[in-house]
């Protein structure tokens, strides 16, 4: 018996929002349109993705500035992008990865902390572009959806030695975030890449049943239904076979018949979730059939389910 896996691929798209600077001795805006990152959370690989952050001073008599970045709303005291996008998000600095620039609380920037950039005299000195890195675990459950992020800048100038006014904040999302996650659905049977499967009863006994099973795995960011088909719904020699091998179907524990379907939630990720195909030939209908090598093919279909999730599982 011959198992059959239409399937899609998926990418998960990261981007930073431009914006524009504000009043105050310095603004900051995230670089470039074009940011993006493909973050697959069944994927192994942790996100490590450089990005700039152009610094501009506002008050000529600026000559440097420190600055950290926020996440201004932290989710049980981690990171996090938006409200349900992946937990534990960091930024580092790129000519300093040891000095703490990312923070989720109340955290001032100091002598311990922050990037700390120059300007050169004169208009021309005005603007400087930092790089920085962002890193972002694998594996998170994600559903699919926009999570917009925007971060506050906390920051501090100097005039040469001396510090100007008090710590200043900006918001309002001009250095933000934006985690899309589109909807994605994979398949495979055995190991990733894998379309078809194959369930071999072996010699069938009139005496007993015979059983055989495979097991699907789906990895999905979206609930999605499972549909499930079959050439001829019975096992036979041929196309031409006028005898047939009733057998009977269970997915993920569930009874199932030709035509049936499957509703289920999001997969959880990395792993993905389950569906073994447990196909059994019951021992009384064997002897009343012709001797013969007897098959059937069966196709699971998996497609992205709009509206409501079905709740935790699946179900017929």
């Amino acid at each position: 018996m011959k198992i059959v896996l239409p399937t899609g691929l998926a990418a998960l798209a990261l981007m930073f929002a431009p914006a524009a600077a504000q009043a105050g001795c310095a603004g900051f805006e995230s670089q470039g349109t074009g940011l993006s990152v493909r973050y697959d959370p069944f994927s192994g690989a942790p996100i490590n993705h450089a990005f700039n952050i152009r610094v501009s001073r506002t008050d000529p008599s600026v000559t440097a500035v420190r600055f950290i970045l926020v996440d201004p709303d932290p989710r049980g005291g981690r990171s996090q992008f938006g409200a349900g996008g992946p937990q534990g998000y960091d930024v580092e600095w790129a000519r300093d990865s040891s000095r703490p620039v990312f923070f989720s609380g109340a955290e001032q920037p100091n002598a311990t902390n922050g990037a700390v950039v120059s300007f050169k005299a004169g208009p021309a000195g005005d603007v400087v572009n930092e790089s920085f890195r962002l890193m972002a675990p694998a594996g998170q459950s994600v559903g699919s959806g926009d999570y917009y992020e925007p971060l506050e800048v906390r920051y501090v100038c100097y005039s040469g030695e001396e510090r100007l006014d008090a710590a200043e904040i900006q918001q309002a999302g001009r250095v933000a975030l934006d985690l899309e996650t589109p909807d994605m659905i994979s398949a495979f049977i055995g190991s990733a890449g894998m379309r078809r499967g194959e369930i071999d009863l072996g010699v069938l006994n009139p005496d007993q049943s015979s059983s055989g099973t495979v097991v699907v795995t789906a990895q999905s960011t979206s609930p999605y239904e499972l549909s499930v088909s079959s050439k001829w719904g019975v096992l036979r020699r041929g196309d031409a076979d006028a005898a047939g091998l009733r057998y009977s179907m269970r997915l993920g524990g569930i009874p199932v018949e030709a035509g049936a379907a499957l509703v289920c939630d999001r997969t959880p990720a990395p792993s993905g979730r389950s569906h073994p195909l447990q196909v059994t030939v019951n021992g009384d209908d064997i002897s009343s059939q012709p001797a013969g090598a007897y098959s059937d093919v069966v196709t699971l279909t998996f497609s992205p389910r709009l509206g409501l999730s079905p709740g935790a599982g699946c179900s017929i």
